[in-house]
């Protein structure tokens, strides 16, 4: 009976002290409440810091043209997700007097803490982020405003016109911040030239310049120009401007990582353009296991979807329905001609 009260004794104990910890963590600790948990102007806030107790961390921060997580291109509508949370949040309601104890140390252990800044070195607010309200519509939150101390007193919040937890937007899974983008050219005008090779037969490959407006031309793998087919090439082109990928491969072990990057691509797309050539390798992508193909054979191949190498360093999944409008080979460009499939 005694060793099996041993390790509630020892949580007890472990629960107190993070509390302890938790109140005298800065020494600045009010002795009453803190409630303007709301940011006015979210066009001021340069960076958000997320860190959890486990030791994650996400470091976004505003740069010309979008936001980045800890140096990468981040998803644009996930940043403004939390945007919109630090304007529209409200005070659902205090947390009941008599479940503040163990709200508090429930979060000592456990919130996440963000930090929201408008310029300068230091936070303008701090977000101490815990658990779901019982009912599962509101979020323990602690405000703290440095400077000026610490609530310590908990709240229950929520956001107008959303019915729901506030919590889970606020992470640290890098691959769930970082932006899906192979390609961004939004202006094509940028782009001056786009270069396929594919090194098992180099006769498929070809190079489309374009010089703006409507000065679109094709060259074999020599560099010698051939007729095109206009649609087709200005498809290609079209598919450079939003290009985007699933998903990051996370299930092949190292070994295999190293395999396919070591292996020789299938095709290597290269683009020029004002800001600099970007390269990007593709490879052949293994089927399921038990896949099958149209005629219920075994499928050697995931004929949707395929590799690719995204900043010279994420494996990643795109599919093929779209990246094929740009690996195309010459001969499927050129008019009254059927490419090699």
């Amino acid at each position: 009976m005694k060793k099996s009260l041993l390790p509630i004794l020892i949580l007890a104990v472990l629960a107190t002290v993070a509390w302890w910890l938790w109140k005298n963590n800065t020494g600045t600790t009010l002795s009453g409440p803190l409630t303007d948990f709301a940011v006015a102007d979210t066009a001021a806030v340069d960076r958000i810091f997320i860190a959890e107790k486990t030791g994650g961390t996400a470091d976004l921060r505003r740069v010309p043209g979008g936001w980045t997580v800890n140096g990468m291109p981040a998803k644009g509508f996930q940043v403004n997700l939390l945007l919109k949370t630090f304007k529209l949040v409200e005070l659902r309601g205090p947390v009941p007097k008599s479940m503040e104890p163990s709200v508090l140390r429930v979060m000592a252990g456990t919130a996440k803490k963000v930090e929201i800044y408008q310029g300068g070195d230091k936070p303008a607010k701090i977000w101490w982020i815990g658990g779901s309200s019982h009912d599962h519509y509101g979020t323990y939150m602690v405000l703290e405003i440095p400077g000026k101390g610490r609530s310590d007193v908990p709240f229950e919040m929520g956001m107008a016109g959303f019915t729901g937890v506030l919590n889970t937007r606020f992470h640290t899974k890098i691959d769930d911040w970082r932006s899906s983008r192979v390609t961004w050219y939004p202006r094509l005008s940028e782009v001056s030239e786009v270069r396929l090779e594919v090194p098992a037969d180099p006769a498929m490959g070809y190079r489309i310049r374009y010089r703006g407006g409507d000065s679109l031309s094709l060259f074999n793998d020599q560099g010698q120009p051939v007729a095109m087919d206009t649609a087709r090439v200005q498809d290609a082109m079209l598919a450079l401007r939003q290009g985007s990928f699933e998903g990051f491969e996370r299930s092949l072990s190292r070994a295999q990582r190293d395999s396919v990057l070591a292996s020789t691509p299938w095709y290597i797309l290269t683009i020029s353009s004002t800001a600099g050539e970007q390269r990007i390798p593709f490879w052949r992508k293994k089927p399921r296991p038990g896949e099958k193909d149209m005629d219920f054979k075994l499928a050697t191949e995931d004929v949707n979807r395929m590799y690719a190498l995204v900043d010279d360093t994420a494996l990643v999944v795109v599919q093929r329905f779209w990246w094929d409008r740009v690996t195309r080979p010459v001969g499927d460009l050129m008019p009254h001609l059927v490419g090699h499939p």
